[in-house]
């Protein structure tokens, strides 16, 4: 993949990393955004064309913007020239700085799926809703309340960052599956991916062969489902009478198992390089989570055989050790209520209410 940049930018220590990951369409430029909190990069993505469009933006930081500069000057651009921005989802590190192009100028249509455009607007009051709702629904597992309450204060606290990364800005166009983003000569169709958000989406040229996957297929990384309560009344076929929730797992489920029925022969991930062997990589994404579904079933297969009901907590604590980070604990306990929801779907699982509201498991 050859580079194209053209001159170092004054006062980086290095050039920006701009590459043509398609030779076949040279109009798409892939851009490497330092993160300062991880080692690595995220990608977005320059389609050179009218309107002149970005996938995604990277997050709202001096250092990201400052690359992002460098590299579209190297192309003869500036921030002000983006025509167009396409969020993949509603993370900081894919939206973050789509009002700073707004500020450098920018008269610029922000696209977002429907289901994450509300975040997108209003950042900071989703992200801490969201939060607050953990409590509850950890207690609802079987998180003893004092300690689901210090998860959701550490989860709290670590907002912080992700609030001075990623500000709110106007989304202009609600996607929904199946609209198209066009240029003159090239058009890409919108899938809903639902599971890392509720709005993930990834881009599609079938004829070529090509997915823009987001954060849905990475190199070298897993993407995390998201698990929350949400609005509404429970669902009237639910004997439970449960708050409605967003299964992020279950949803990253079907979203795989699609992905793997797609023409896809390249996918441009958000972080790392691109994936040529699509297949391959949306396959692995796959089996990282069946792997520790197994895990999960076979630990309740053996709870079932001494008779024993359980809460999540309590696999929790058979499963993972005592003493890990908080940060490990909460996403652990929230990939445990995701592989319950898996277990529950394919009929594995019977999940009933104790008198104290607490929900309880065992292996059907």
């Amino acid at each position: 993949m050859p580079q194209v940049w053209t001159r170092s930018r004054a006062g980086t220590a290095s050039p920006p990393q701009v590459r043509q990951p398609v030779p076949a369409l040279p109009f798409i430029h892939s851009i490497e955004l330092p993160l300062d909190w991880a080692p690595g990069s995220t990608q977005v993505y320059l389609i050179e064309g009218q309107p002149l469009t970005l996938i995604d933006t990277g997050v709202a930081t001096a250092t990201s913007r400052a690359a992002l500069t460098a590299a579209l000057e190297s192309l003869g651009l500036g921030l002000a020239d983006i025509e167009r921005v396409v969020v993949t989802h509603a993370h900081r590190d894919h939206f973050g700085l789509v009002e700073g192009l707004r500020e450098a100028g920018a008269d610029l249509e922000c696209c977002v799926h429907e289901a994450d455009a509300n975040r997108v607007e209003d950042y900071d009051r989703v992200l801490r809703a969201r939060i607050a709702e953990m409590t509850p629904l950890l207690v609802s597992f079987g998180v003893p309340e004092e300690l689901a309450r210090r998860l959701a204060q550490e989860r709290l606290a670590a907002a912080r960052l992700d609030v001075a990364e990623a500000v709110p800005t106007r989304v202009d166009r609600r996607l929904v599956e199946g609209d198209e983003i066009a240029w003159k000569d090239w058009r890409l169709t919108v899938l809903h991916t639902p599971g890392h958000t509720p709005g993930h989406i990834a881009l599609e040229d079938a004829s070529a062969g090509l997915l823009f996957a987001g954060d849905q297929v990475m190199a070298q990384a897993i993407p995390h489902a998201e698990n929350f309560l949400v609005d509404g009344l429970p669902d009237p076929k639910d004997p439970l009478r449960r708050p409605p929730r967003f299964r992020g797992l279950v949803e990253m489920r079907r979203t795989l198992r699609r992905l793997r029925t797609r023409p896809v022969r390249l996918v441009l991930p958000g972080y790392g390089m691109a994936l040529r062997r699509a297949e391959r990589a949306i396959r692995d994404t796959s089996l990282h989570y069946e792997v520790r579904l197994q895990r999960i079933d076979r630990g309740l297969r053996r709870l079932a055989a001494m008779g024993q009901d359980v809460t999540a907590y309590e696999l929790w604590k058979a499963l993972f050790p005592s003493d890990e980070p908080m940060a490990d604990m909460r996403a652990h306990l929230l990939l445990l209520i995701g592989a319950l929801d898996c277990l529950e779907e394919d009929g594995l699982l019977v999940t009933e209410r104790r008198e104290d509201g607490v929900f309880t498991h065992h292996h059907r």
